[in-house]
């Protein structure tokens, strides 16, 4: 992770979003997600690598307060990954946010698959009608030093809609 953050203070940052934000208490509907993102780990020259993410958010709620979040993403190197996880939409003086974390199975190009954690948030804007702006950043890691990993940081823009 770049910027001086060790991975265990991300997801720690993002567990304590999810469990004690500001929850949006808005009704949720279920919603999608298209974002297309870049690669910006500090060892890897930004754009080496390239994800477009597709992400369905459920309408349900599981222990009362958190979203279910599926999702499937897919590099311009041939890497790909698919994650279940939770979020809990938060309300930041106005500004949407969606904490999520999440196992996934991330296959490299070498068809390697490895058992990871996603974890990230998104920030969003609606412009009606159902559709909104968002961008965002995950890790997705297994959050050992000593283990083959993903070890991937994704810096993204997309569209939110629902269908």
């Amino acid at each position: 992770m770049g910027a001086g953050i060790t991975y265990a203070g991300f997801v720690l940052g993002v567990g304590l979003s999810m469990l004690f934000g500001p929850a949006d208490h808005q009704p949720q509907s279920t919603r999608n997600a298209l974002t297309y993102g870049t690669a910006v780990q500090p060892w890897v020259t930004p754009g080496q690598e390239n994800l477009l993410t597709l992400t369905h958010r459920r309408a349900a709620l599981v222990w009362g307060k958190f979203t279910p979040i599926y999702s499937f993403g897919a590099s311009d190197k041939g890497a790909y990954f698919i994650s279940a996880g939770l979020g809990r939409p938060l309300d930041v003086w106005g500004v949407k946010i969606l904490p999520f974390t999440g196992p996934a199975l991330y296959v490299d190009q070498n068809k390697n698959d490895l058992l990871q954690f996603r974890t990230g948030f998104d920030i969003s804007q609606d412009f009606g009608n159902g559709l909104s702006f968002s961008a965002g950043f995950y890790h997705l890691s297994n959050g050992q030093a000593n283990v083959a990993s993903a070890d991937l940081d994704v810096a993204h823009l997309g569209l939110l809609f629902k269908f």
